[in-house]
């Protein structure tokens, strides 16, 4: 297992259950979102990057409400900061997509933007 998941925040997440599931769902040069599922069915999303990380469990059959918590040091390097809060809202959309059941399928892909392109 990853060490993603460890415990750093209030034990009861994790106590009395088991972890498995577990996913890279998208990674940058130092930042990671990670998901899991408990043995309870609830979802675990984590963000990480050195010194810190955030956590969000949510509920897909939203019997009860998503519960969040930080630890560890918020960066102060600008661009790292940038990344994690980029990172924590594809961790925020794709919570939102799982409660509402719109999650693609493996065989769909992600979606592609269209990107804007500048013309001459």
């Amino acid at each position: 297992m990853d060490d993603i998941f460890i415990p750093l925040w209030p034990p009861a997440w994790v106590e009395d259950h088991t972890l498995s599931d577990e996913q890279l769902v998208a990674a940058g040069e130092d930042v990671k979102l990670m998901s899991a599922l408990r043995s309870d069915e609830r979802v675990l999303l984590s963000v990480s990057w050195p010194g810190g990380r955030r956590y969000l469990m949510i509920d897909p059959h939203g019997d009860s409400a998503p519960e969040a918590f930080r630890v560890g040091a918020t960066s102060t390097d600008p661009a790292l900061a940038r990344s994690i809060d980029a990172m924590w809202s594809q961790a925020l959309k794709l919570a939102k997509q799982i409660l509402d059941g719109d999650l693609p399928s493996i065989d769909e892909g992600p979606t592609k933007r269209r990107r804007w392109r500048r013309r001459d």
